[in-house]
């Protein structure tokens, strides 16, 4: 009998899968596809090769920072060992979304004999930088592009709302007062079982994801050179920045974008790889062309370039990968 836990496991990845597989579908589904061939041949490969170095570039930097969060534990890995792990967990994250966190911890735990419990702790924290770091990207490029960012949530997320949801004008006012009773009666339940109702979120995913970046902020302190690591944390995301900005030079539609848009765009696409679809397949692709849409950049010529961008580099990321496997079995033999 199959077990609650696999059951939802199983429903959580069909259910993601299927949404990335729409979000694709609904992206690609009215576009000229000799348009988007026509853009792909006009890319200068040149310039999106050095996008590519970037994206290296960005691995090994967050190799390097996973040895620095893996010394407190009392080990001194190789960093060639990091650097293999991490590229078979980012090429395992391809077929299933999340795996490649644990999957990495499995590799160098077989190569250097590290408990894997011990590793998943500095993945935690690891994350929990992420979502730090991506929080306060995005309020700087909310400053930086206020009115980029404030035409996008309106045009976007605003009006098609608003015009789904019209009819909300329509209802009788007797309806609005009932509806406002319930919401009024609802907070005081809220207040009056408070305490109970933190607990329980203590307990629970909420409590665990708080906690989980309180841990990784905590883990910091730890660390034998903190300035290092939080020094490679910003060198990591200013080469995301300049990967951005070299593929988007790379393409003639987007080629008069500068380094704040190139921001904005790295910053939005990052969203893409928030929801777990195995490698960001299909949200990436929607939230980017949505963001260049703002740019009077063409439907066809957003998700040509989303395209181009994010399948570059999954094909750099899953050879690389192969190679690291293929490193670590000869290794293993010899």
């Amino acid at each position: 009998m199959i077990k609650k836990s696999t059951l939802f496991n199983i429903l959580q990845y069909l259910f993601f899968s299927g949404l990335g597989a729409l979000l694709l579908y609904l992206a690609f589904r009215s576009i000229d596809y000799q348009a988007l061939i026509n853009s792909l041949l006009s890319t200068r490969y040149d310039l999106l090769m050095v996008s590519l170095v970037f994206g290296l570039i960005g691995m090994l930097a967050r190799s390097y920072r996973w040895v620095l969060m893996i010394e407190p534990l009392g080990y001194a890995v190789p960093f060639r060992s990091a650097y293999h792990a991490l590229m078979i967990g980012y090429t395992a994250n391809y077929a299933f979304p999340r795996i490649g966190e644990i999957t990495r911890c499995g590799v160098l735990n077989r190569t250097e004999k590290i408990p894997a419990d011990a590793l998943i702790g500095t993945v935690i924290a690891e994350r929990a930088w992420d979502v730090i770091m991506l929080g306060v990207l995005t309020i700087t490029v909310i400053l930086f592009k206020l009115k980029t960012f404030g035409q996008f949530f309106h045009e976007k997320i605003v009006i098609p709302l608003s015009e789904k949801f019209h009819w909300l004008l329509s209802i009788s006012l007797y309806v609005w007062i009932f509806i406002a009773l319930v919401i009024v009666g609802g907070v005081m339940l809220v207040l009056m079982y408070r305490h109970a109702i933190k607990a329980y979120m203590l307990r629970g995913k909420i409590g665990q994801f708080g906690y989980g970046i309180y841990s990784g902020v905590k883990s910091v302190l730890k660390l034998k050179r903190r300035l290092l690591f939080l020094g490679v944390t910003l060198f990591i995301w200013l080469v995301y920045i300049l990967m951005t900005y070299f593929a988007l030079k790379a393409m003639p539609p987007t080629h008069s974008l500068d380094f704040v848009d190139a921001f904005f765009i790295m910053v939005v696409g990052s969203y893409g790889f928030v929801v777990p679809v195995q490698g960001g397949i299909g949200t990436y692709h929607a939230i980017v062309a949505l963001g260049l849409s703002l740019y009077a950049v063409s439907w066809n010529d957003a998700l040509a370039y989303a395209l181009l961008s994010h399948e570059s580099q999954a094909i750099s990321i899953i050879l690389l990968g192969l190679l690291s496997m293929l490193t670590l079995a000869l290794r293993k033999k010899n």
